[in-house]
């Protein structure tokens, strides 16, 4: 079973029939774990960028915190919240194509400045906006663990314990996203939740995009659950 990890995973060429022309290298195949005396081929993974994906009431909010919980990924919970409260107040309640896709536009700008940890594209949609790369407003803040330990949070030490997501507000004060944004490039993998993209096809491009590693979650809950939970 494959984990996140900073150690490469063994790896080894498997034959292809397909590729049994003249010429051709029938190990010329995607890479499989290896077995017991086969030789090795370090497979060196790049940053892996998640995205889990979900409507309201689907346990998004579980997966993503599984994600939080290791040493290994930076997440961050529902960042797009603050694209659409920064879009929204400035379009008609009856959304036209265009604008839909001027939001659709920004959510993915913003995803991907983000899985590259560049952190100040948020500042474009925070309000107020952060002043000299500070702020307190950043939504849920306390949901992400990277972002309420050291050095991030300057409350704490190295030795401190991760704190509960009331505590973390109280204590770490304003978020300087420098650190946010060092704290990021310091990890091995990023995770975003999200449940205001409304299709997964609305992410083709991302998916697309050469620059990302991403791994999509799409989370699907019955909705007669999704109503009980409601009620």
């Amino acid at each position: 079973i494959r984990t996140f990890t900073t150690k490469s995973f063994p790896m080894c060429p498997t034959p292809n029939p397909a590729n049994c022309s003249p010429g051709l290298d029938p190990t010329d195949a995607p890479d499989r774990l290896c077995e017991e005396g086969q030789p090795l081929v370090s497979n060196f993974s790049r940053k892996t960028h998640i995205l889990i994906l979900a409507t309201t009431r689907s346990g998004s909010s579980f997966v993503g915190q599984l994600f939080n919980q290791h040493s290994d990924v930076f997440y961050l919970f529902e960042p797009l919240y603050h694209v659409q409260y920064a879009l929204i107040p400035k379009m008609p309640q009856n959304k036209s194509p265009s604008e839909r896709r001027v939001m659709l536009g920004a959510s993915r700008d913003l995803l991907r400045s983000l899985y590259d940890c560049d952190i100040f594209f948020l500042e474009n949609y925070i309000k107020p906006q952060p002043v000299n790369h500070t702020t307190d407003k950043l939504f849920r803040r306390g949901a992400s663990k990277a972002l309420c330990s050291y050095p991030v949070c300057d409350g704490l030490g190295p030795t401190d314990v991760y704190l509960d997501e009331g505590d973390c507000v109280k204590k770490c004060g304003s978020l300087n996203l420098t650190l946010a944004m060092e704290a990021c490039k310091d990890h091995a993998h990023v995770a975003i939740k999200t449940v205001r993209v409304p299709e997964v096809n609305d992410l083709r491009a991302l998916v697309e995009d050469p620059r990302l590693n991403l791994k999509i979650i799409q989370l699907v809950r019955d909705p007669r659950g999704i109503l009980a939970s409601r009620s």
